[in-house]
């Protein structure tokens, strides 16, 4: 029976996509710890893995470049050398090259890689010149077989030729000692002895399976179903006069299994937040380096657990706000020591939970906002900014298109893209930013996102006979306003007191449109809710209820609508629209701001 290798393919791609995020970890810390013995052999073991998995298959390119990188450390893992700045570069870049080359490959792309072939002669010309290696007594002349470049016959490490007869090159001796007893050629993982050195994604034991995301998100989908069906049933029942108590009591069980099965379901598509983080030392050297900047990233709470579809998704906005902390925030060395700083900055990242919420935290110890400097921009762009602007008014004007104060235009910033782009990408998956600052001192972004796009604790409101969700992380508290508590100002937006606080008022039935009742409307009720550091009061008719809900997104469905963040099903089987609270306050504010400038 013929065997179909595809599926094998599928899985090589998949960890070799691992070993080279591993080998970009361990890169960071050769800068400072270039003769670290544990570090040499971790990236000698993960380029020896994709160098087996790809003679396996065939893949030329990516062998004989690979086994350059082996040859390279294999080296310095011996003491031949030391690792330094120009080896850090070149494995990064190196990095970066096999990454777009597997990428070909996963497309179907078996033609010759020039960037493949480029990228092997940089690594035989780097071992050759001696580049970051140590001083050496000098050797006998090399024969022309260690000399000769590798071939496709090279899928194993060949041996020199006085030792021809030991071991047929097939291993990698020690002189006096034994063929290590890790070396497996990339065909099976690590031994328990080096697993702890390894990331826990890596370890392929028989406790985890590899399943694809398909047939997770599809058992997914088939649960957010039969908790509707169970939740119609539920209320179907109650509104039923049998009043069964063997009925009551059934329905109960199933409630109870229901949403155990459904935490059981939503726990599987839970990551660490370790897969997010281990991409910025990366990105921090990068751009660091770019900018003759020191900078040493620091991370917390990398085992708190976020949807894989927000983790995937959080990955560009934090990028443009790491990239922003560096380039905007930290100082140049010289500046640092002028200030009485030490020369290496520091961008910090820290997640924890809180509630039904993941709390994303990116902080630098750099020179914070200045508030004029953002308010003086901001009126040469034309905004609506002034001095009686709050200083939450003042940050929030850096998140608007096409602001920058950057002064020109380099490949990291000035074109007013970057922040923009971070609000409303978190805007887009529920959440929420704030920032909070020191001048001098440092600055925190703080990001705010709930647990998972797939299930919803809201508040179900009725507004002209209409039920609509407002997410109940935002909702501070609910309260029925006095006749005095409401004031009306011409031309500007209602308020209402709540303990001395003049909150504005967002009417919930203008910002859905829905046409003018002629019948007696009852008595308002004030939802105050909280986002992005804004309070406002959502005026409504009544409150139905708490709920967990199951989002339905609109984008999929049907399309985007401005306001509105998703939809799901009531008991009853009706349509319920969930109402994008950041984007009400957030217009709210505007048009205040607007009316105050007029």
């Amino acid at each position: 029976m013929a065997i179909d290798l595809n599926r094998f393919i599928a899985t090589f791609f998949d960890e070799a996509q691992e070993h080279l995020e591993s080998i970009e970890e361990k890169a960071m810390a050769l800068g400072s710890a270039g003769d670290d013995v544990e570090t040499l052999n971790s990236i000698f073991r993960a380029a020896h893995s994709i160098k087996g998995g790809s003679g396996t298959f065939g893949f030329t390119q990516l062998t004989d470049a690979t086994h350059e990188m082996e040859t390279l450390f294999d080296g310095l893992r011996k003491g031949k050398g030391r690792a330094d700045a120009g080896t850090v570069r070149l494995l990064l870049d190196a990095c970066d090259v096999f990454k777009a080359h597997i990428a070909r490959l996963k497309a179907g792309d078996r033609g010759n890689d020039p960037a493949m072939d480029a990228m092997r002669a940089q690594l035989i010309g780097y071992r050759a010149s001696g580049a970051g290696s140590a001083p050496a007594p000098a050797a006998a002349p090399k024969s022309a077989a260690a000399t000769a470049i590798p071939t496709e016959e090279s899928f194993f490490e060949s041996a020199p030729a006085e030792k021809a007869g030991t071991a047929y090159g097939l291993f990698d001796e020690k002189e006096g000692a034994a063929p290590a007893a890790s070396e497996k050629f990339g065909l099976f993982e690590p031994q328990a002895a080096d697993a702890s050195t390894e990331p826990s994604r890596r370890k392929g034991d028989s406790s985890s399976i590899r399943v694809s995301v398909e047939k997770i998100d599809r058992i997914v989908n088939l649960v957010g179903e039969l908790v509707i069906a169970q939740a119609m049933l539920q209320q179907s029942a109650a509104t039923s006069q049998a009043g069964d108590e063997r009925l009551a009591h059934s329905l109960a069980t199933l409630d109870r299994n229901t949403r155990d099965l459904q935490q059981a379901v939503m726990s599987i598509r839970m990551m660490p937040m370790e897969f997010v983080f281990s991409r910025f030392p990366r990105l921090v050297y990068d751009v660091s380096t770019k900018l003759g900047k020191k900078v040493n990233l620091h991370t917390q709470g990398r085992e708190t657990e976020l949807d894989k579809e927000l983790i995937e998704l959080l990955v560009d906005p934090l990028t443009h706000v790491v990239r922003n902390a560096i380039d905007h925030g930290i100082e140049s060395p010289e500046d640092r020591k002028a200030a009485g700083k030490p020369e290496m900055g520091m961008v910090g990242m820290r997640a924890t939970h809180r509630g039904g919420s993941v709390i994303i935290e990116v902080s630098d110890d750099g020179s914070g906002l200045d508030r004029e400097r953002i308010i003086a921009k901001a009126r040469e762009l034309g905004m609506a900014a002034d001095e009686s602007m709050s200083d939450q008014e003042a940050w929030g004007l850096i998140f608007e298109a096409g602001f920058s104060t950057a002064k020109e235009v380099t490949s990291l910033s000035g074109r007013g893209v970057g922040m923009d782009v971070v609000r409303r990408n978190i805007a887009s998956l529920g959440g929420s930013v704030s920032i909070s600052t020191v001048k001098g001192e440092g600055t925190v972004i703080t990001i705010q996102v709930p647990l998972t796009l797939a299930v919803l604790d809201g508040m179900i409101v009725n507004v002209g006979g209409e039920q609509y969700i407002i997410p109940l992380e935002f909702v501070a508290e609910a309260f029925k306003p006095g006749p005095d508590d409401i004031r009306t100002i011409v031309n500007q937006a209602s308020l209402v007191a709540v303990r001395g606080e003049q909150l504005p008022i967002v009417r919930l039935e203008d910002v859905v449109k829905l046409p003018a009742g002629g019948g007696a409307r009852p008595e308002p009720l004030c939802l105050v809710v909280e986002v992005d550091n804004r309070r406002a009061a959502l005026l409504v008719d009544s409150l139905v209820g708490q709920q967990q809900l199951v989002v339905k997104s609109l984008d999929t469905n049907l399309h985007s609508v401005p306001g509105v963040a998703g939809a799901t099903i009531l008991g009853d089987g009706r349509v319920a629209l969930i109402l994008d609270v950041a984007t009400m306050t957030r217009n709210t504010a505007s048009r205040a701001r607007a009316r105050a400038l007029a």
